[in-house]
């Protein structure tokens, strides 16, 4: 997502295509001025094949031919960034990863970033060709696809992403850890690989919930059993359930995989349980308080 002029120029409103967000006729307001609306678009994906090397213009000659399956995606919905949303260019960037983190654990977790565009995707058709800058941004093959079971409205669990969005905002910019978090929830579905897929959620909780180098697997399935649920019954089912996944992670890097689909969804389902948690707090838990849930008076 380039558009956004260099510092010293004139910010303008950013346009952002999302797959995957289905909304209704009446737009949705985020914070910052943000507006969520309905739009279409698609998305072609066709690769082209040129037979001679570039030309003093930079181009590569015709005659040029299309490769087959090219994929392309549905744009069903537009994130309007005005320019008074963000404090610096790169802003755009940070506020559009937060939002769609939000929007992936808790609305769908198959939305996706199509494109971006200096001009609403409705009124395109008619920008001069000269003027259009439309730039992809996610269009990547998913190996391991995540969708929703909820039959909750859109314009529903958005209410969640407009609530905690200056709180995660935060996270993302100046935390780390959250940030390896997000990243691997966001990238996991991409990974062609679901044992690098598996390490690599396993890995971002790791570094969350591991303050000390010694006896891994019980201190970090201990603490993030005690971070999401009180003293009692689903606190030590949720903790050998960790465990196992973690011998799972564990057999996968040293290059003896045993694990199913169902341990990669299961490792999704933790790594968003333990970002929601976080989200909703508003921080990232600290060594001290991750011993206090495990070792304090509950």
């Amino acid at each position: 997502m380039k558009e956004q002029p260099s510092s010293g120029t004139e910010r303008k409103t950013i346009f952002i295509g999302l797959s995957g967000v289905e909304m209704g006729d009446e737009p949705f307001h985020l914070p910052r001025g943000m507006v969520l609306e309905k739009t279409f678009a698609h998305l072609m994906n066709p690769m082209l094949m040129s037979f001679g090397p570039p030309t003093e213009a930079g181009h590569h000659p015709a005659p040029w031919k299309a490769v087959q399956d090219g994929k392309g995606a549905d744009i069903t919905s537009q994130l309007i960034v005005p320019p008074s949303a963000v404090s610096d260019d790169q802003e755009y960037e940070r506020i559009a990863a937060t939002l769609m983190l939000l929007i992936r654990v808790w609305c769908d977790p198959s939305a996706m970033m199509i494109a971006s565009s200096l001009h609403s995707f409705d009124a395109l058709p008619q920008v001069p060709d000269h003027e259009v800058q439309i730039r992809p941004i996610e269009t990547l093959q998913k190996y391991f696809p995540l969708a929703i079971t909820s039959q909750v409205s859109m314009e529903e669990r958005l209410k969640w992403v407009k609530l905690h969005f200056e709180q995660c905002h935060r996270l993302m910019s100046a935390k780390p850890e959250f940030q390896l978090a997000a990243s691997a929830l966001n990238a996991g579905q991409f990974i062609p690989n679901s044992a690098l897929t598996l390490i690599s959620l396993m890995g971002a909780l790791e570094a969350i919930f591991s303050p000390s180098k010694t006896e891994l697997k019980f201190r970090v399935s201990s603490l993030i059993a005690a971070y999401l649920h009180p003293y009692g019954k689903d606190r030590l089912e949720t903790q050998k359930a960790i465990g196992l996944l973690y011998d799972k992670r564990s057999a996968a890097a040293h290059g003896k995989p045993n694990h199913a689909e169902d341990d990669v969804l299961k490792a999704f389902e933790l790594l968003r349980a333990v970002l929601i948690r976080m989200v909703e707090d508003g921080k990232v838990p600290s060594k001290a308080e991750l011993e206090l849930s495990l070792f304090g008076d509950s």
